[in-house]
């Protein structure tokens, strides 16, 4: 990189002050979610980049003030631009180390931290299938005990293309939420009607004391299946604007 131009704030290095190479990279960051029956979910939640590292000298008659420019950087904490060819980094320097060996001779590392790049985000919002697992997770825990099952609910979201637009594992998933809600507004329909039953107009104290158990259970389970229906409910409306 001896011929190629690189600066940093309204710095321009220049001479043995251009590394003869630049560090960067990174990774991607991903939550992996292990579902039963082997089934996995990888959320994308965008990109961590690495710090960009470099080193260099720092000569002639003018080294010291270079080196304190530099070091200012570091001292001030501002963000600043990093270009080296066709690479673009709005940075801040985290460290800044000089060696002096002498008044025209003083070797410097500095390493930055990217604030952003041009390309990506500098803020990551929940992916939908991020809302989706966690809705069906709330949905599942609500129904738990129940006569309700999300099995083939879960199937057909968590599979490979289900938030893939246009393809038949989304309009399968869809499908299969259209049929869980119609199996939850069956079970409350049920739940209503035995929670509304009077307890007989013969009974007696000890047949309504009898009955009361059977009447808190009915209510829990019609409570959950309220809860569950807004849960699928969302899913729904998060599965068709997947591709948005």
């Amino acid at each position: 990189m001896r011929d190629s131009p690189i600066q940093i704030g309204s710095i321009s290095l220049q001479g043995f002050e251009i590394p003869t190479s630049v560090r960067f990279g990174g990774r991607h960051r991903l939550a992996v979610h292990n579902l039963s029956g082997g089934r996995r979910i990888v959320e994308r939640l965008g990109p961590d980049d690495g710090e960009v590292a470099f080193q260099g000298t720092c000569s002639g008659p003018d080294a010291e003030a270079r080196v304190r420019a530099l070091d200012d950087l570091r001292l001030s904490g501002a963000v600043v631009w990093l270009t080296w060819e066709s690479f673009r980094r709005r940075v801040i320097v985290s460290n800044f180390v000089a060696e002096y060996h002498s008044p025209w001779w003083i070797q410097y590392k500095m390493s930055c931290v990217v604030a952003h790049q041009t390309g990506t985000r500098t803020s990551q919002t929940p992916t939908i299938l991020a809302l989706i697992s966690a809705d069906f997770g709330n949905a599942s825990s609500a129904v738990a005990g129940s006569p309700l099952s999300l099995t083939a609910l879960q199937s057909a979201l968590f599979d490979t293309n289900a938030m893939t637009t246009g393809t038949s594992a989304q309009a399968q998933a869809a499908a299969a939420v259209g049929t869980a809600l119609d199996a939850i507004n069956s079970q409350i329909a049920v739940q209503s009607t035995l929670v509304a039953a009077p307890p007989g107009t013969h009974s007696g104290p000890g047949s309504f004391s009898q009955a009361l158990p059977s009447l808190v259970s009915n209510a829990a389970q019609l409570a959950a299946a309220v809860s569950a229906r807004s849960y699928v409910g969302r899913i729904g409306l998060n599965l068709s604007s997947s591709g948005d």
